[in-house]
């Protein structure tokens, strides 16, 4: 029996009609792409993965914010045009702190 091409089925079909529909239009309308970086030790991040491909592929400047000591894959650390160390811990991104750190970062980078 023939193997089903798992881009046919139809999960995978409303997952990236739903990802075409709201992720792609935010992000080719923002001047930066700012994410939370996952655990990259733990399960692959399918909807992280996607961000940083659409990112590099809309030429988007990527802000990463990574709680301190948290491991940056090499290639991750290149792409990123900005990398902020913050404890996330039990603060919101509301946080004063990190609300300043991400808006030197915005101001730096400005429209690329």
């Amino acid at each position: 029996m023939p193997r089903k091409d798992p881009y046919e089925s139809d999960d995978f079909k409303r997952w990236s009609a739903d990802m075409r529909r709201r992720l792609i239009p935010k992000m080719r309308g923002s001047e930066t792409v700012l994410m939370l970086a996952p655990d990259l030790k733990a399960d692959f991040d399918i909807s992280f993965a996607l961000q940083i491909g659409a990112c590099i592929l809309l030429e988007k400047p990527l802000i990463l914010v990574i709680h301190p000591g948290k491991i940056v894959p090499p290639k991750l650390r290149t792409i990123a045009d900005r990398i902020i160390e913050i404890d996330l811990d039990g603060v919101t991104m509301n946080d004063a702190e990190i609300q300043e750190a991400i808006r030197r970062a915005m101001m730096d980078l400005g429209k690329q």
